[in-house]
């Protein structure tokens, strides 16, 4: 302004010199807790995905009740047109244990926000088969174990 000449805009290239890279590195605001991936139950083959929520509502075996349903979870990150990038799409479900403890988790896994749900493999694997293998539990039956201790 005034005679003076604006400085050239110098593109940023730290963007494109990490997209050449080979590794790639996870958002760290993941909100769905993602199980390794476990074979599909007996009960839950052939299932549509409305009927399959009915049956892993009816398997559930974890004490903090876990809902299960169809859901369009939606990333923080906007897309190049102005709309929010969708994070996941499918069955998730959460719980108290998902609720009270999903930063723990999460900040023990590197990321900065907490989980909110968990998917289809935590389904199988831990709300409707052995929930000690599920890491939220974990947490929430060692803070009832330490508020029972502190009782006595």
């Amino acid at each position: 302004m005034f005679g003076k000449k604006p400085a050239p805009v110098v593109p940023d290239t730290s963007m494109a010199q990490n997209s050449s890279n080979a590794t790639v590195t996870k958002p760290k605001d993941r909100q769905i807790y993602e199980g390794r991936p476990v074979a599909e139950p007996e009960w839950a083959a052939g299932k549509s995905s409305s009927e399959l929520v009915m049956e892993i509502n009816r398997h559930i075996v974890c004490k903090y009740m876990p809902k299960f349903e169809l859901k369009k979870i939606m990333s923080t990150q906007v897309g190049t047109d102005g709309n929010l990038i969708p994070e996941y799409n499918g069955i998730a479900g959460d719980c108290g244990a998902v609720k009270q403890h999903g930063r723990k988790v999460a900040e023990q896994n590197g990321l900065t926000k907490p989980y909110r749900y968990v998917d289809l493999n935590i389904a199988y694997r831990a709300c409707c088969g052995n929930p000690q293998k599920c890491p939220f539990y974990l947490h929430a039956e060692g803070d009832m174990e330490s508020i029972n201790s502190r009782r006595r």
